[in-house]
């Protein structure tokens, strides 16, 4: 068993969302746009792309102008940590647009009427999962652009008291 494995999960979550905040506030650029990836990393994270959020990220990024490595940030939000908790709350979110019962659409798989079950199934969960993502979005933008904002006026203020203690003007 090597040593990372045996770290407890709160201590890997931790290290995780850390990496991810310090890359974030450390990024140059528009804080505005940096704040504007970030969301949209997040958005194209939580929502179902299979496999290609990154990329996806990549490109939406680029082609608005907004900050990419940022982009590339919020997609990890979305990790196997992070990933029942998504599509748990997607699932009820669905369900309760829909005032879906979870046991019937099970049911009506068992019961031979697969397609419907599934359709019924996936279409419970995208509409959830698409609230979910749009309010995560929207939340990231406003921690992001705080993060960022308060990281580099931080900065600007240690840069002055070290300038003022060396005698500078």
């Amino acid at each position: 068993m090597s040593r990372r494995s045996g770290r407890p999960l709160r201590i890997r979550c931790g290290r995780i969302f850390r990496y991810i905040y310090l890359r974030l506030v450390r990024v140059g650029g528009n804080p505005v746009h940096v704040a504007l990836g970030f969301a949209l990393g997040v958005f194209l994270g939580v929502f179902p792309t299979f496999g290609i959020g990154i990329p996806l990220s990549l490109l939406f990024a680029s082609l608005l102008r907004w900050n990419r490595v940022s982009a590339v940030l919020g997609s990890l939000v979305m990790n196997p940590l992070t990933t029942p908790f998504f599509w748990t709350l997607s699932g009820a979110v669905g369900a309760a647009i829909f005032r879906a019962d979870a046991t019937r659409v099970f049911a009506s798989v068992q019961n031979g009427e697969r397609l419907r079950g599934l359709t019924l199934g996936a279409g419970i969960y995208l509409a959830g999962n698409t609230i979910v993502a749009l309010v995560t979005a929207t939340i990231a933008y406003f921690l992001a652009l705080r993060a960022v904002l308060l990281y580099r006026k931080k900065r600007r203020e240690r840069r002055q008291k070290r300038k003022f203690r060396k005698g500078g003007a």
